[in-house]
């Protein structure tokens, strides 16, 4: 049964180099395992076995939701580009021999903020998955779910194209409608290290960027603080703790920080700039003065 990797690039040409950062640590941690790319630009790297080209929608999420499927492994690893991979992971292809899916809870459970799409029929105790880290075996169960992933995802999208969102509330709803056998995936395997959660056990997987940039000492400097403990802890805005049990007699439980990582890979002053340039150049001099000097 083959098992590989699947990158999906389309709509925006700056993740192309996170891309090739994620593949080269997927690479580094399991060599024997098979990368493809689905892409709209050019992507050259030797860590990547198959690069094919797709002409893209409108929408990237859905382009996502449509292209996982032409996977041509029978167990696939969906991966996104701002990931990085700090340990082999065999054992995620291992679920699939009992699972038909496998995929982290989204940290926001819900990231429908505005409640756009209401599902009134799926109880609130139904989180989202996070889709950044998709483990999928072929069937036609597989198959089915993601063509209603994508069903939902299109018909949202023709229906209200100003109020975008992105694609976990629509694969939720395909989820739950669905008769696939779905694994739930814990931190290690997905962790959104610039946000907040827990971990039990070393980092497989980070899963977040800042901008666009890699900084490889700043990956470093996470995986470091963030498995400075195997134990049970928590990390939030680049601070890492775990519990410690203190005092005589009786003991108390007090937050015990284990580690620290900066939670931008760089200087704030010069990423402030850059942002103001940024802002500048999109909405011109007067509104981006409004913006960073209008009353709270």
């Amino acid at each position: 049964m083959s098992n590989g990797a699947v990158y999906i690039i389309t709509q925006d040409k700056r993740y192309v180099n996170l891309l090739l950062t994620s593949a080269a640590s997927l690479k580094r941690a399991m060599p024997e395992l098979p990368i493809t790319v689905f892409s709209q630009f050019p992507v050259d790297g030797a860590e990547l076995s198959n690069v094919i080209t797709v002409a893209p929608t409108q929408d990237g999420f859905y382009d996502k939701a449509m292209l996982i499927r032409q996977s041509p492994y029978e167990r696939t690893m969906f991966i996104d580009a701002d990931t990085f991979v700090v340990e082999p992971v065999p054992e995620l292809f291992s679920l699939l021999d009992r699972f038909d899916c496998a995929a982290a809870h989204e940290e926001y459970l819900n990231t429908d903020w505005f409640n756009y799409y209401a599902r009134q029929d799926i109880p609130q105790s139904f989180p989202e998955f996070n889709t950044g880290i998709l483990m999928l075996r072929r069937s036609e169960r597989t198959d089915r779910l993601l063509g209603d992933w994508g069903k939902l995802y299109h018909e949202y999208l023709t229906g209200k194209p100003d109020k975008q969102i992105n694609d976990q509330p629509f694969f939720r709803a395909a989820v739950y409608d669905s008769d696939v056998r779905m694994a739930t995936l814990t931190r290690e395997y997905n962790c959104k290290f610039r946000g907040q959660g827990y971990l039990n056990g070393p980092v497989k997987i980070l899963h977040g960027h800042v901008k666009f940039e890699v900084k490889p000492e700043h990956i470093n400097k996470a995986v470091k603080a963030l498995n400075a403990s195997s134990r049970p802890r928590v990390y939030i805005a680049g601070k890492v703790y775990e519990q410690k049990l203190v005092g005589r007699l009786v003991g108390r439980r007090k937050a015990h920080k284990v580690g620290s990582f900066p939670e931008l890979p760089g200087s704030i002053v010069l990423m402030r700039a850059k942002r103001l340039k940024e802002v500048v150049g999109e909405v011109g001099v007067g509104r981006a003065l409004g913006k960073i000097f209008r009353r709270k």
